[in-house]
């Protein structure tokens, strides 16, 4: 059954429990810090931290634009993950981008890398932050934002940790996690820029994109289903498939199976100017589809047992296929089913396929 909610019921009881267990230190710590009201200072640095992956930092890209637009005086600051820190500098999504690592989306226990981070923290709290957000309502987080000392700080307590916020909010984990991000900043003055979705680009000549790398192997489609959907629209158009580390095998049964497809390799800047002159992408829950959406190429995204409604890419034409029925599979991830994506057919992609280009030459003729 799809999960219709960020965080499971388990995590929710520990993290709370945790939560609780620091409350008593940090309440008395925030007893000394000084109170600031937002519409009685100036605010010159804005911090927004987003560092777990490519995909998120995307989602809330125009969340960012809306903050340096409603604050276009200040100077943003951006945290994220090394991978996309330099897409972000080139969409000029803050004025000052900063890559970070932290333990805890690597699953990494060590102490030393929880110092180095807490390190990392006070050194941004040297550039004497105004105004900061963070929108994952993750324990952690909010604490790692905490010690980055901000006057005024949003953000979600859903895993608890309120007293690390001055403004701590109500997490409704039922909305889209770019929904989520526009609603945060609107408690702090922002307006929402009505423009959120580029112009769709209309690329008849280009490639369908085929993208099959994803963080999590639970959130991938067979490799012998995206060799059979090459197989069947190789016939009438180009396909182009995405070089990663997870392609690889992919890549190897396309050519053993002698199917005429294109390559693309590159970063992800040569990878989103390449991707904007393409038909349309194909691709699991992941941070391609996110970037097609962002520059308007339109998308295929393939979901499991997760529910799209919570990270689906929003753009003017983003298609998504999910299984016939709902998970019933036992699976070893409370979110994720692997059996769930295995049971999307390339059949039944390839008829979506179909439906979408009819679609675009629907748009082309208006």
């Amino acid at each position: 059954m799809m999960a219709n909610q960020v965080y499971n019921t388990k995590i929710l009881f520990w993290s709370r429990l945790i939560s609780t267990f620091f409350y008593p230190y940090y309440t008395f710590f925030n007893f000394f810090r000084k109170k600031y009201i937002l519409e009685d200072i100036e605010v010159k640095k804005i911090l927004v931290t987003e560092y777990h992956r490519i995909g998120d930092v995307l989602m809330i890209a125009k969340t960012l634009k809306s903050i340096k637009s409603s604050f276009p005086q200040s100077r943003l600051i951006l945290l994220c993950n090394n991978p996309v820190q330099h897409l972000a500098e080139h969409l000029a999504l803050a004025d000052e981008v900063y890559p970070i690592k932290v333990p805890w989306t690597d699953w990494s226990w060590s102490i030393i890398k929880w110092i180095r981070i807490w390190v990392f923290a006070r050194q941004i709290a040297k550039k004497k932050i105004d105004l900061a957000f963070d929108f994952k309502g993750d324990l952690r987080n909010s604490w790692f934002l905490w010690h980055t000392k901000p006057k005024i700080s949003f953000g979600y307590d859903a895993t608890g940790g309120g007293y690390f916020f001055t403004n701590a909010q109500e997490m409704n984990q039922e909305l889209h996690q770019t929904m989520r991000a526009n609603n945060l900043v609107t408690k702090a003055g922002c307006k929402i820029l009505m423009d959120n979705q580029p112009d769709l680009e209309l690329n008849d000549k280009g490639s369908i994109v085929f993208h099959n790398g994803v963080t999590d192997p639970r959130r991938s489609w067979p490799i012998e289903y995206w060799v059979k959907l090459a197989k069947s629209l190789s016939v009438k158009y180009n396909i182009t498939i995405v070089k990663t580390p997870e392609s690889i095998a992919l890549i190897k049964q396309l050519k053993d199976s002698e199917i005429k497809v294109d390559y693309f390799e590159g970063n992800l800047i040569e990878f989103k100017l390449w991707l904007k002159k393409q038909q349309c992408i194909i691709a699991p829950d992941s941070m391609a589809g996110h970037l097609a959406a962002y520059i308007g190429i339109p998308t295929i995204s393939l979901f499991g047992a997760q529910n799209p409604k919570l990270t689906s890419p929003l753009n003017k034409i983003s298609v998504l296929v999910t299984p016939d029925s709902k998970c019933v599979h036992v699976s070893d991830h409370w979110r994720l089913c692997k059996d769930c994506m295995n049971s999307i057919s390339p059949e039944k992609v390839t008829k979506t396929v179909f439906r979408l280009l009819s679609r675009l030459k629907t748009y082309q003729e208006i």
